[in-house]
């Protein structure tokens, strides 16, 4: 199967006026109507601005219609896309466009300027398009030119291989501070179909998604759709206060989100509207031991599901079937996720290993221009993912952390997962984040960055006595500092590595 564009044309097809995208401040787009923006983007980028295959546009706007136009156009003439998160500093989106070498960048009027003085410096960078009715004072509307293109765009697109690298999708560097750049083949754009059964998608649905659109959960989420025939929802940037609100205006019935904005919806109030959806189905992943409560606070299933850029999907939680705590579920379908000791041999179930999949099994062919993490990442046939967890006897998995996240305190070695999900539920505590500080001593001390609840700060005393009898003595934290907020990723992940190194110095 092609890319995206491929998967779409027998849907707009087949259906012409049906709603493939509901935004919720610009609008719809039937298929047809997405289709012809698509043929149009491509027109633009192969007869307007010269791309050919293999050349890179990077995409950095919030969620809007023309969004989609811009990346699947890409797919119908073999660009690759380059996914841009708008609050990037100059820093973070300079890297991105040097490292890709993209040949043009699409922005929002409010970024058009920051592009413009970027193109200047990259000498790869020749062209930039705003998404604007009216001519920008820096670069060139995108909207114009996409008014402009003939009505029979797609007729004179040439035709791409029939593998192609469709995207360099970055992944979040939560873990360095420098995000690492994987690969995607077009085939991958238009393999949903087994992906999206496993929460038994059709036509007739609506998936909402609130993330951005640069993030793997929204484009699993609006590809599914497209895949099915079925109608994506979305926001411009997720709203808590106006959430509830539009799951009642626009009817959505599956949602595609992560555990971080699920927790942020818990925190809020109770809504009238949050029993009255029409969801089915709530895909979060990440939920963990919270999907209990999720479920019984918003009165719907809750599907868990683990996986990353790298390697696509690695488990989920299967609807109908009884849930097992705090796991994320059995292997997908034809995955080779795998348990491994350091020697690489196989674990043991509860046997706690590094998670890692066969990579004949995958399309991870290496980061791109970077031998040292690809080095890192690769060992005789699996790529090591450095997240830890563990298979139990009946198949299902438990995430334990990140490798580098784990403390090794005094010979013992202490998740930062577990020890989050325990103390998030003393009441004065709003949110937590636990690391590592070094120690002459002990090797590591373990700390937490504590957002109170209240007025009182929280002590090391406080979450002694409320983690007796829940987690070992030795896993309670030995130091509290706390915090107004914690640095996150645009996803909700925290950057545990800022914290390490502003208050630590490693």
């Amino acid at each position: 199967m092609g890319g995206i564009y491929d998967v779409l044309r027998p849907r707009a097809e087949a259906t012409p006026d049906k709603l493939a995208l509901i935004s919720e401040l610009d609008g719809t787009r039937t298929y047809a109507e997405l289709l012809v923006g698509a043929q149009r983007a491509g027109h633009v980028y192969e007869h307007e601005l010269g791309l050919e295959v293999g050349d890179r546009v990077c995409l950095w706007t919030t969620n809007r219609l023309e969004w989609f136009d811009a990346y699947i156009g890409a797919s119908a003439v073999g660009v690759a896309t380059v996914q841009a998160n708008p609050e990037w500093s100059d820093e973070e989106i300079r890297f991105v466009l040097e490292h890709s070498r993209a040949r043009a960048i699409v922005c929002e009027p409010a970024l058009a300027t920051r592009a413009a003085g970027l193109a200047d410096r990259l000498p790869d960078l020749e062209h930039v398009l705003v998404v604007a009715t009216e001519a920008p004072d820096a670069g060139r509307s995108l909207t114009a030119l996409l008014a402009a293109a003939p009505a029979d765009a797609g007729a004179d697109l040439r035709t791409p291989p029939e593998s192609f690298v469709a995207a360099m999708v970055y992944t979040s560097g939560t873990t360095t501070g420098r995000p690492k750049a994987v690969r995607g083949r077009s085939e991958q754009q238009g393999n949903q179909i087994d992906y999206a059964a496993m929460f038994d998608l059709t036509d007739r649905d609506r998936i909402m998604f609130v993330t951005p659109l640069f993030h793997g959960n929204a484009m699993g989420a609006w590809m599914a759709a497209i895949a099915y025939g079925a109608s994506a929802v979305f926001q411009r940037r997720f709203s808590a206060r106006s959430f509830w609100r539009v799951v009642d205006t626009y009817r959505p019935t599956c949602l595609f989100t992560l555990a971080p904005i699920v927790n942020i919806l818990m925190a809020r109030p109770p809504s009238p509207l949050e029993r009255a959806h029409a969801f089915r189905v709530m895909i979060v992943l990440g939920s963990g031991a919270g999907a209990p409560q999720i479920e019984e606070r918003f009165g719907a299933p809750v599907i868990d599901w683990y996986g990353m850029t790298e390697a696509g999907s690695g488990t989920y939680t299967p609807l109908g079937e009884e849930r097992r705590p705090g796991s994320a579920g059995r292997r997908f379908p034809g995955s080779s996720m795998t348990i491994l000791r350091p020697d690489l041999t196989e674990a043991a179930p509860d046997e706690v290993g590094e998670v890692g999949f066969r990579l004949d099994d995958i399309a991870f062919d290496g980061y791109v221009d970077d031998p040292e993490a690809t080095a890192a990442a690769v060992r005789d046939g699996w790529f090591l993912t450095g997240d830890l967890g563990s298979f139990d006897a009946d198949g299902h998995f438990y995430f334990a952390d990140r490798l580098k996240d784990i403390v090794r305190r005094g010979g013992e070695n202490v998740s930062s997962v577990e020890v989050e999900t325990v103390l998030r539920g003393h009441p004065g505590v709003a949110d937590i984040a636990v690391v590592a500080k070094p120690d002459p001593v002990l090797g590591e001390r373990i700390v937490a960055f504590v957002i109170a609840a209240g007025e009182a700060p929280v002590t090391v005393a406080d979450l002694r006595a409320f983690g007796e009898g829940r987690i070992a003595a030795f896993k309670v934290p030995d130091e509290v500092i706390t915090v107004d907020t914690l640095p996150r990723t645009a996803t909700g992940k925290v950057e545990k590595f800022r914290l390490r190194n502003e208050h630590f110095g490693v």
